[in-house]
């Protein structure tokens, strides 16, 4: 088959190594805007996780989407009423948008930037 897929998945270790190989290739280009240094990517990648995306805003209520910027940036959240943080952006409490505001923010550690902050501009958080 020409078209045939592989089941193999690359290991932490292998991924590292892929990205060592391209870093290299990219850095024999001279025309390149940026470093060869990986903490660029590393900032490009964080400000991809912090771009504030309105349209979801509007749709899912202030404090879903910001409850889902600062769980995709490492932090965590706990909302009014509930005495355990969410740490995990998979299992983030489901039903009505108006019911889990947020109380706490614990955002040690996490890759949340200044950009992202419009998120809680939007969002009321509780006292």
């Amino acid at each position: 088959m020409c078209c045939a897929v592989s089941e193999q998945r690359l290991t932490c270790a292998d991924q590292m190594m892929l990205f060592g190989k391209i870093s290299q290739q990219l850095c024999g280009v001279k025309k390149l805007p940026w470093s060869c240094d990986s903490r660029y990517f590393w900032g490009w990648l964080n400000a991809v996780f912090n771009k504030v995306d309105y349209d979801r805003i509007r749709d899912v209520g202030p404090d879903r989407a910001a409850s889902e910027w600062l769980l995709r940036c490492g932090a965590m959240v706990r909302y009014h009423g509930q005495e355990r943080w969410q740490k995990d952006y998979n299992h983030l409490p489901t039903g009505p948008l108006d019911k889990y505001k947020i109380q706490a923010i614990d955002a040690t550690d996490s890759c949340i930037m200044s950009i992202g902050f419009d998120h809680m501009e939007t969002s009321n958080i509780c006292c």
